[in-house]
Formats: structure tokens, C-alpha cells, sequence
């Protein structure tokens, strides 16, 4: 089922279109067209002095909305299946009747709409949903004449926010504009008292000390990438995506007080994926986090979302039944050959009670619908391909992935592949990024589960090297011990069969190689591992 989103923001109007059909694949919204007109609602608003939008303007969302509505024809997207909506913008504007009237003489069949506040701030939390697996913490979605704030939780496909979400007047392109008006000191501290009074508005259900913040919107994205950009120091940030970023508050506050003056927009430009109009914006969004940072300086970490309001909009068709489903499995199914479950059922008994439930619940099993994905390409590729499949590769799109997903998935299939990579400093500063952005420590951990998955699943695919299972009890694995310093695994595997006597030499190295990973790295918070193999 195709479905089609028309989103008429402050600063741009966006198109997409999705292909709902799978009910795997719709967790990750996946993307059949999409476009992006640089139309500034915001900016025709400003210089009317009635808060009209211009009759130029209107010409330009006349054209790209006819353009959009022959694509959709072209893909058969239904007319019941496209929603039009405006926000803050398109909902202040004096002559916004005109503006609806407009869209629907285009198609009169389309569903056309003015997002109420509360309906705005509804499909901002969902985008932030469905930018990741599960959410819990403030949000805050940075349009081009406001901000909205609330709270949200999705836990196992149940979404809840707050009853009162909070639109403040302080948007990206709006606070450019007070910047000219007002000294900078005044308005931080004009800013930072409305996001006091806005915290005990939404009345979160948690403390605000600790709590995660997801950030949303061009602007707060546009922060995203130049703190990727500030905080890697003379090395290069190795994810070129800005949702599922994440980092701490100290780190955002480092990158706030960057000096804010009329030459900093120029240098700004020059950063990754920070366009000229961004870049002009980018002082105003300085000065609102330091107000955020100056309200709430013991925030938790803080998750940059790609996920808006069409993102939310369309997440709010799923199911519920889809919504509980994780993106980095449902993005990865497609690809499973016939002996992916049967690895995987083998897998789960050779799982410890001490492997983090991140690694066997998520990282297991959409690594293993992989470990066959890159057989047909050419040795020399198959490691560097497998490690970047995430960040470059053929799931670089994917919606709803956390850079720590990204990075060790690839890590994972890499060493599956043998490790062997072109590039030494990619897989370095993915090792170093799943070591820095993850919480508690368990960086190393998350190291060494991923490489004893990666060198077992190898071994598994080895004994069923055409994707097919064609003897089911060629082998059979089970947990013996299950110690916090020891963790022994019994091998079973048949005798003399061919399989397993071409892979006996990779069978009988797997505890050195594992042990020697975890004696590399220093890593004391995980067992020994011990292998006995048995042949019968």
C-alpha cells in the first residue's frame, strides 16, 4: 500500500511516499520517492505586514504540488492514500483558507488539513518513535517559527506523551530574526525562563535530572552535524547520518559555546550537510541551547532524530503489532537465506545469561539474516563491504537505526568475512564509536559478544555454506556452563562429514580466537569462553 505525505513546514515543504505493503518492512517507513522544495512559508509571513503569504509564494507551492501530484499518479499512489497538512506557518497565515483551497482545486480527493498545536506536537513525538527502537525522555522538534516540547515514551509499540505539550515562539528562523532585535544576553535569558515554565507544563512522569533528550527539526539537526563535526576532533565522524546520533550534554554544551558572531555562518558552511540557510540559523540555535543548558544542566543523553512530522504522521498508521517490531531486524529479514533460522535457533544455546540482551536480542538476529548477503561478491571487498553496509552500504537508508546499531552490525558481519578490511581506520573508529556512545561501560562488552557471534555464525555458515539447510543434524550446540568468569559451549557436529572435515581447523581455533580478542582488549567484564567439541 502506497501512501503519500505532503508536509508544508515553516521553512520547506516536503514530499514522501511510502510503500507500507510489508508488514516487516514498515517499521522502517521505507522510501519510494521523496523531494524537498525550498519554500519559506516563514519568511513570506515576515515580510507581510497583514501575515499574508505572497502571491509569488503561492505560485511556487502551486507548481510543486502539482508536480507532486503527477509523481504520485506516475507511482498509482490512490488519492485517498495522500494527506496534506500545514503547520505553525501555513496556520498563522491570514489568507490560509486560500492556501487550502488552492491544494484541493489540484485534487479535490486529497485529505487536506491545518495541523492543530496539539495535533503538531502529536506527529513531532511520533517522528521521534520512529527514528528509534524505543524512546523514553523529552523531546523537542525545532520548527522554523517554533518549538514544540513534551515528553515521550515508546516501549514496546505503546506511545504515550504528555497531555500538555508546549509550543514556545522560539523556531530556527524566528530566532534569527529576534537575534536582530535583541541582545543576545536578553534573549537566552527570555528563552531559558520559557523552558522553565514549559518543564513543569508538560509535568514529566520522570525526573529531569538524567533524562534523555531527543532532539528533532532542521535546525536542531543542523547542531547534530556540527557536533559531529567539532567533537571528532582532526578525525572524521565515520556515521554521515545525523538520526541516530547521540552524544552528551557536555559535549552539546562544548559545541554551544562556539563563538556566536556574523562571520561564524560562513565558517559554518563548510561543515557536512550544513546548507547556507542553515548555517545563518545556526547562531539562534546556539543561544537557545545554552538557555536549555543554563534550565536543565544535568540532562542525560541527547538522541539526534531525522524522524519529523510526516515521519510521525506515518507512524501513526501502523499497527501496533508493527510499531513493537525493531527496525534493525525488520530491515534485515528480506535478505535471510533458508539456514539463517536454523543458525539462529543454534546461536540462542550458545548464548550466555551474561551476553547483554542488546547483543542476543537485536544485534543476533538481524546479523545472522546477513551473514550470507555478501557470498557473491569478490573476496578482496567482501570485509569492507560487510562493515560500512550500514553507514554507506545497502542499509544506509534504513529508517530507525541508532549509530551504535550501524556500527556493530557491520562490525559483526566484517569479522564474519574475516576482518580484513581496506581501510583499518574505518573499522577503528567504529570500534571507537560503539566504545564512546554507549552507556554503563559496556562499550568492550558489546566488542566482545559481537566478535564471538561474528567467529561462531562463521563456523555455522561454513557447515551450511549454500543458505540451504540440507542435514539438520549436522550439528547442535549446547550452553554447559554458565559462569560469570567461565562460559563453556559444547560443540556436537557429525563425524566424517564432509562439511564439518573442511571446517574442522576454523572449528578447533574458535576458543583461541575469542579469548586472545578479550586478552587483546583488557575486557574483565566478560567470561572465559570454552569450547568442547564432540564428534559423533
Amino acid at each position: 500500500m502506497l501512501i503519500a505525505v505532503i508536509d508544508i513546514g515553516s521553512n520547506a515543504v516536503r514530499f514522501v511516499v511510502t510503500d507500507q505493503t510489508d508488514s516487516d518492512a514498515a517499521r522502517n517507513l521505507p522510501v519510494v520517492f521523496q523531494d524537498r522544495a525550498r519554500i519559506s512559508i516563514f519568511d513570506a509571513l515576515a515580510s507581510s505586514k497583514d501575515k499574508r503569504i505572497s502571491s509569488s509564494v503561492m505560485s511556487k507551492l502551486r507548481v510543486s504540488i502539482e508536480r507532486f501530484d503527477k509523481i504520485c499518479r506516475s507511482l498509482r499512489v490512490p488519492d485517498e492514500n495522500v494527506t496534506v497538512f500545514g503547520t505553525e506557518a501555513s496556520r498563522t497565515a491570514s489568507n490560509a483558507p486560500e492556501l487550502l483551497n488552492m491544494i484541493q482545486d489540484i485534487n479535490a480527493h486529497w485529505d487536506v488539513s491545518l495541523l492543530s498545536p496539539r495535533k503538531e506536537a502529536t506527529y513531532g513525538a511520533m517522528g521521534i518513535a520512529a527514528s528509534y527502537y524505543e524512546v523514553n525522555g523529552i523531546f523537542m522538534d525545532l520548527g522554523g517559527g517554533s518549538i514544540q516540547i513534551s515528553w515521550v515514551s515508546s516501549v514496546g509499540g505503546t506511545f504515550r506523551m504528555s497531555d500538555s505539550a508546549v509550543s514556545l515562539p522560539f523556531g530556527a528562523a524566528a530566532l534569527s530574526q529576534s537575534m536582530r532585535m535583541m541582545k543576545m544576553n536578553d534573549l537566552r535569558s527570555q528563552i531559558a525562563s520559557a523552558f522553565h515554565s514549559a518543564f513543569k507544563t508538560i509535568k514529566l512522569p520522570f525526573p529531569l535530572k538524567g533524562a534523555n533528550l531527543y532532539l528533532s527539526g532542521g535546525g536542531f539537526r543542523g547542531l547534530g552535524c556540527l557536533a559531529m563535526s567539532v567533537l571528532s576532533d582532526d578525525e572524521y565522524y565515520p556515521v554521515p547520518i545525523i538520526n541516530g546520533y547521540c552524544c552528551t550534554l557536555r559535549d552539546v554544551e562544548k559545541v554551544s559555546q562556539m563563538q556566536v558572531n556574523d562571520k561564524m555562518s560562513d565558517k559554518l558552511e563548510d561543515v557536512f550537510r550544513i546548507s547556507k540557510r542553515r548555517a545563518s540559523q545556526l547562531p539562534g540555535v546556539l543561544i537557545l541551547t545554552q538557555a536549555l543548558i543554563q534550565t536543565a544542566p544535568n540532562l542525560g543523553s541527547i538522541y539526534f532524530c531525522q524522524g519529523g512530522i510526516k515521519e510521525g504522521f506515518l507512524y501513526s498508521q501502523l499497527e501496533d503489532d508493527v510499531r513493537r517490531k525493531d527496525p534493525l531486524v525488520t530491515c534485515t529479514i528480506i535478505s535471510a537465506k533458508p539456514a539463517c533460522a536454523k543458525i539462529f535457533d543454534l546461536m540462542v544455546y550458545a548464548m550466555s545469561s551474561f551476553t547483554p540482551m542488546y547483543i542476543s536480542k537485536r544485534i543476533l538476529p538481524a546479523a545472522v539474516n546477513l551473514l550470507y548477503y555478501h557470498s557473491s561478491y569478490t573476496k578482496d571487498v567482501q570485509a569492507t563491504s560487510a562493515l560500512t553496509i550500514a553507514v554507506s552500504g545497502a542499509l544506509s537508508g534504513t529508517f530507525g537505526l541508532s549509530h551504535v546499531d550501524r556500527a556493530l552490525l557491520g562490525i559483526v558481519l566484517c569479522e564474519r568475512w574475516g576482518g580484513e578490511v581496506f581501510d583499518e581506520r574505518v573499522l577503528g573508529r567504529l570500534c571507537e564509536l560503539v566504545v564512546s556512545e554507549t552507556k554503563s561501560g559496556q562499550g568492550l562488552a558489546y566488542m566482545f559478544w559481537s566478535y564471538y557471534i561474528s567467529k561462531l555464525s562463521a563456523v555455522l555458515v561454513d557447515l551450511f555454506p549454500a543458505g540451504v539447510v540440507d542435514d539438520p543434524g549436522r550439528v547442535s550446540i549446547k550452553l554447559l556452563t554458565d559462569e560469570p568468569d567461565l562460559v563453556v559451549v559444547e560443540l556436537t557436529l557429525v563425524k566424517d562429514d564432509p562439511f564439518v572435515v573442511s571446517s574442522w581447523d576454523r572449528i578447533e581455533s574458535l576458543e583461541k580466537k575469542v579469548n586472545k580478542f578479550k586478552k587483546k582488549y583488557s575486557i574483565s567484564n566478560v567470561p572465559r569462553m570454552q569450547f568442547k567439541l564432540h564428534l559423533e
